[in-house]
């Protein structure tokens, strides 16, 4: 298993101050549609552009440091052709990104990721508030969002993930049977332990585990203390001081976009 979500310097470095495309970061800052998620895995660094739930926009690193490329949701990319899968020079990718978000907003096909006010308008307000427009006297910040666990490889994540699952879904099952008008039905079809919607650091060192729903969606209501419990199960698999500097690492990250 392995958890961190720093960027390479190198990579870092274009949307700090001063870098090829700050006027991003600052740009996502100031429409309160949008938000910025930086991340990588073992394969890829990335920084996502989310409206909503929805990936708006990706920029990969590639193995080239003088080149990025950009992709999104196939949605987004339909479009605006012409700002995806090459780099673009700022002027170019300034223009035809606005117009892609000003399309988005305008276009009642994404309204179910930010426009209908519900889950992912929410999540974007939550992850903007204490992540990009975060204050120096806020109680927490979030750190990363859609928070994924690494595995070495499958047989690792079927060891220690399937057996997590499959007691957590049994618990769900229990619930949704003794009263699937209130809880749902079938709730043990539900995904738990595949991303946590956020993980958060507060002011006294407490790594906080966050899942954000609609107060209209019922059954992902009482589905929330199930996804937190199985990722507090996974993360508790940890050397607590190998995640604490991790967690460290990513909030010291963030402090440099500021």
């Amino acid at each position: 298993m392995y958890y961190n979500r720093t960027l390479s310097n190198s990579f870092s470095k274009i949307i700090e101050p001063g870098g090829d495309l700050r006027w991003l970061f600052e740009f996502v800052q100031e429409r309160n549609d949008l938000d910025l998620l930086i991340g990588r895995n073992d394969s890829m660094e990335w920084i996502y552009v989310y409206r909503g739930t929805s990936r708006l926009l990706r920029i990969k690193k590639t193995k080239d440091p003088a080149r990025i490329k950009l992709d999104g949701a196939k949605a987004y990319q339909e479009l605006a052709p012409d700002l995806f899968g090459k780099k673009n020079t700022s002027d170019d990718f300034l223009f035809v990104l606005l117009g892609l978000v000003e399309t988005a907003s305008s276009n009642s096909r994404f309204d179910r990721y930010y426009n209908n006010k519900k889950e992912g308008y929410f999540q974007n307000e939550l992850s903007r508030r204490f992540g990009i427009c975060g204050k120096p006297g806020d109680e927490f910040v979030i750190v990363d969002k859609e928070a994924v666990i690494g595995y070495e490889n499958q047989q690792e994540k079927d060891s220690i993930l399937n057996p997590l699952q499959h007691n957590y879904k049994e618990m769900l099952k229990e619930l949704s049977e003794s009263n699937p008008k209130i809880f749902g039905s079938n709730l043990e079809k539900k995904s738990v332990g595949n991303e946590l919607d956020f993980l958060a650091f507060d002011k006294q060192g407490n790594i906080l585990l966050i899942e954000y729903k609609d107060g209209s969606n019922a059954s992902g209501i009482y589905l929330s203390p199930f996804q937190v419990g199985i990722y507090y199960d996974l993360w508790d698999q940890f050397p607590r001081p190998e995640l604490e500097q991790t967690i460290c690492e990513m909030v010291s990250q963030k402090r440099k976009l500021d």
